[in-house]
């Protein structure tokens, strides 16, 4: 092996694999891991926190409830998914949608830190009763979270409307 005077070969491999590494961190070889964090301000006029599922969030006059399920792993067409599917799989079973009303209504969210999100609002049965909904799905680091939102009434959600737009209006993701 050929060496310039006063060059060390081990030193020169080390410096090389350093180079490499920060490359590799410069192209957003992230190697932590780590889950992007929802962010949000409570929600006035409503009472709940933390549960194992999501945060559960319940009117003060019990006719509507907030639950933001926090980021897990997506593959897919965020976009098209979302359209199609509403995600309704990562919602808990028993604030599953039965059977939508009318075709949902969709429009993007600016989300601080977010790659996309989008509202979709619609109406629906959920255990026989009907309910206003609007949930929201988010996009960030390969990960979706979503805040989904139903009240018992059209009257109810705009009873809530004003807690819910200061909840959208403060979502960012960390």
């Amino acid at each position: 092996m050929s060496r310039t005077p006063g060059q060390d070969p081990v030193r020169h491999g080390s410096l090389s694999v350093v180079l490499i590494l920060s490359i590799l961190a410069t192209l957003g070889g992230d190697t932590t891991g780590a889950m992007p964090t929802l962010r949000y301000n409570a929600p006035d006029g409503f009472s709940g926190g933390n549960n194992d599922e999501a945060a559960t969030w319940i009117s003060d006059g019990l006719d509507g409830i907030i639950h933001i399920y926090p980021f897990r792993p997506f593959r897919g067409d965020f976009q098209r998914d979302f359209r199609q599917l509403l995600f309704r799989a990562r919602v808990s079973a028993v604030y599953r949608e039965d059977r939508i009303l009318a075709p949902p209504v969709f429009r993007p969210l600016a989300v601080k830190g977010a790659e996309a999100a989008i509202v979709a609002t619609f109406s629906n049965f959920n255990g026989g009763a009907p309910r206003e909904h609007l949930r929201v799905a988010i996009l960030a680091a390969g990960s979706v979270a979503l805040v989904d939102v139903s009240a018992s009434s059209p009257e109810a959600f705009q009873r809530n409307w004003p807690s819910v737009s200061r909840l959208l209006n403060s979502l960012y993701v960390e």
